[in-house]
């Protein structure tokens, strides 16, 4: 009987260590489950700064392009007014070569223009809260209006080109 006891006790000692380890196991699983989800939350902080960063990085230099081409309209509508006062003074085929020039840095700013527009809306769209602020459509629609209007002013030459040929 005393070895049934003894057998018993020693069956319960071991359901106790066996206990301990499994509690010890048990801590060992949630530090690990504490560090993965630690781990994961800092990969997805780093993600959303890294993705922040670019997307003001790319607003930055579609910004710096705008403002390039914003100094060269300006120079081009300079230019444009001077050719305007020449079309009284000047024969017809140096106003036609300067016509043709103007033209072509038109087109080339056009072209650039709608690069820069096109390979800013083919990066991967960031989440809501990166999109472009309010501010930035008013600079776009402001870039759509000079452009508009310096193919009215190119409208107006051609329209005096036309004058100017019926009436020699």
């Amino acid at each position: 009987m005393k070895e049934i006891f003894e057998e018993l006790e020693a069956k319960v000692e071991q359901n106790v260590v066996n206990r301990k380890h499994d509690e010890i196991e048990r801590k060992n699983l949630f530090i690990a489950n504490d560090n993965l989800i630690a781990d994961c939350l800092s990969k997805e902080v780093f993600y959303i700064a890294t993705n922040s960063e670019l997307t003001v990085s790319r607003f930055t230099e579609m910004h710096a392009a705008h403002t390039v081409v914003q100094a060269r309209c300006l120079e081009l509508e300079a230019e444009l007014s001077k050719l305007l006062d020449k079309v009284q003074k000047d024969d017809h085929t140096e106003l036609v070569k300067h016509f043709s020039n103007l033209e072509v840095n038109h087109l080339n700013l056009q072209l650039k223009y709608q690069n820069l527009k096109e390979s800013f809306g083919n990066n991967t769209s960031p989440p809501a809260q990166d999109a472009p602020d309010f501010d930035s459509v008013f600079i776009i629609d402001k870039m759509k209006a000079s452009i508009q209007g310096k193919n009215n002013a190119i409208k107006k030459i051609k329209n005096a080109n036309l004058s100017i040929k019926r009436d020699p």
